[in-house]
């Protein structure tokens, strides 16, 4: 049977191998991304500053490691969340967005 002890016939992937099928999706979409820049960055640009803003901050999921749940959880508890952003006018936030271009 294929879950006695000593079974031969299905080990599986050993342990800490990649599937490969995930490592070419990760991979096609890395390049999909990098070919695409420019007209991302002209997209983002296009959006309002509040729009921009939050863009910016779900992009940033994919490259800053995520947070653990618990983290989270009393952060949002400390800052609420992003409903913060509505209490900025458009010009607020774009010279927001603006400094800290600036300061990159």
């Amino acid at each position: 049977m294929a879950f006695e002890s000593g079974n031969t016939y299905a080990k599986g992937r050993k342990l800490g191998s990649k599937n490969r099928a995930t490592s070419t999706i990760k991979d096609s979409f890395l390049s999909l991304v990098e070919n695409n820049l420019d007209q991302l960055d002209r997209d983002i640009k296009s959006l309002t500053a509040k729009d921009r803003l939050r863009a910016i901050i779900e992009l940033s999921k994919f490259i800053i490691p995520t947070i653990k749940q618990i983290d989270i959880e009393a952060e949002m508890a400390s800052k609420g969340d992003l409903g913060w952003l509505d209490n900025f006018t458009e010009l607020e936030l774009q010279t927001l967005l603006n400094k800290e271009n600036n300061a990159v």
